[in-house]
């Protein structure tokens, strides 16, 4: 028996020992890991470590990221002939964003194929969770289930109806003071920039709701190297915005510790309910802060030309020019 024990860890310590050194070669390199990681993912790997949730995450980022690949090189060739042409409105711009629009019909399809393969071959196609009530449920009494037969407990549909009409309120007017913040944020700076290149580099900081959709145009704007070279631009360009990407990192910490409160008051049966509710309440805040700039200049702050937008084109001009 010693002997048989012997020959045992013999054996496990030579094929330890043998396979160590095969894993240190297979070990990805960090260049690898960086250029081809992000299009290929251990999905089985993960699926049997995480679960199908976190795998289907990874996997719906690997599609993507293959996807935007080709989207991001005809795109940058759109904007290498933008650039070379010094015009905006260039004639490739309405063929980009038909080729746009069927990019995204393509990529809907092809995922819901992909998904489809992955559930079958995880074995969840067609899969249905039985949920259970959550230990933070808490019911005001006990009723009998017409599928179980058993006692359940039970929390009147208008009591929670009730709450969330505080709940809804609250998220809303947060949802609305944020988005107000951030149209007078950008109407001000777009103000102040008028006023720099239209007084001589001088420009009056103030904040007013007054500004909104009132931007005031620039005309023949030549960016030079003063302009560079001087702080206050950088200030006008840079600064606000990047304080107001301070400021919106706090306040989604806020709105989630307050939609999570809410959700507790709501008092969800299962953790499906719990999610949903949880996802609409932080959803509107999330969207409204990663899009109200691009809905302000496309539809609110137009002149003649839009102030941010032809900044950026003559910077982009004046770089090139340079290179």
């Amino acid at each position: 028996m010693k002997n048989c024990y012997s020959k045992e860890k013999k054996s496990i310590e030579t094929v330890d020992s043998s396979s160590a050194p095969g894993e240190q070669e297979l070990s990805p390199s960090f260049l690898y890991r960086l250029v081809v990681g992000c299009f290929y993912q251990p999905l089985d790997s993960i699926e049997e470590y995480y679960g199908e949730k976190v795998a289907f995450y990874f996997a719906w980022l690997q599609h993507c990221s293959f996807h935007l690949l080709y989207l991001s090189f005809v795109g940058a060739i759109v904007f290498i002939c933008q650039l070379s042409s010094g015009n905006w409105d260039h004639p490739l711009r309405p063929f980009f964003s038909i080729f746009v629009m069927i990019w995204s019909f393509v990529v809907m399809v092809t995922w819901r194929r992909r998904s489809n393969f992955l559930a079958y071959q995880w074995g969840t196609l067609d899969y249905q969770e039985e949920e259970i009530a959550r230990p933070e449920f808490k019911g005001t009494e006990y009723r009998v289930c017409p599928i179980t037969n058993t006692y359940v407990m039970y929390y009147p549909p208008w009591k929670r109806w009730l709450k969330m009409c505080v709940s809804i309120p609250l998220t809303v007017g947060f949802t609305i003071v944020t988005l107000l913040g951030i149209l007078i944020l950008y109407g001000n700076r777009d103000v102040m920039l008028a006023q720099y290149f239209a007084t001589g580099h001088s420009y009056h900081i103030s904040v007013s709701m007054d500004v909104i959709g009132q931007t005031a145009p620039i005309l023949a704007v030549e960016l030079n190297k003063e302009h560079l070279r001087d702080p206050d631009f950088w200030i006008i360009i840079i600064g606000f915005p990047t304080a107001l990407g301070l400021i919106l990192p706090l306040l989604n910490f806020c709105l989630r510790k307050v939609s999570l409160w809410l959700n507790e008051l709501e008092n969800h049966r299962t953790e499906a309910e719990y999610r949903t509710h949880f996802i609409i309440k932080v959803f509107a805040f999330r969207f409204v802060c990663y899009f109200a700039a691009l809905y302000y200049y496309s539809f609110i702050g137009v002149g003649e030309f839009l102030v941010t937008i032809i900044i950026s084109i003559l910077l982009y001009k004046y770089l090139f020019n340079i290179l």
